[in-house]
């Protein structure tokens, strides 16, 4: 049975929100990066450090929610 995720909450840089995939549970860093294309990966400056492997939110909560419908359907099947 699929335990519930967690939701990142997003950092603001520069007045876009973002997430960093490295946040995420090894599983769901996995999943989610099989399901985007490389180019949306970007290195974000954040208080003078470099942050690899961020998202925009706006990608991470839809796959999120995405992700979330697919795995309650699986679980419904479970019995």
């Amino acid at each position: 049975m699929h335990k519930p995720m967690t939701k990142l909450i997003p950092i603001f840089i520069d007045g876009k929100k973002w997430v960093q995939l490295s946040q995420l549970s090894k599983e769901q860093e996995r999943k989610i990066k099989s399901w985007l294309p490389v180019s949306c990966l970007k290195k974000l400056l954040f208080n003078g450090i470099e942050l690899k492997d961020c998202i925009d939110f706006e990608t991470y909560e839809y796959w999120f929610k995405s992700y979330q419908v697919g795995s309650q359907k699986a679980s419904a099947l479970d019995f």
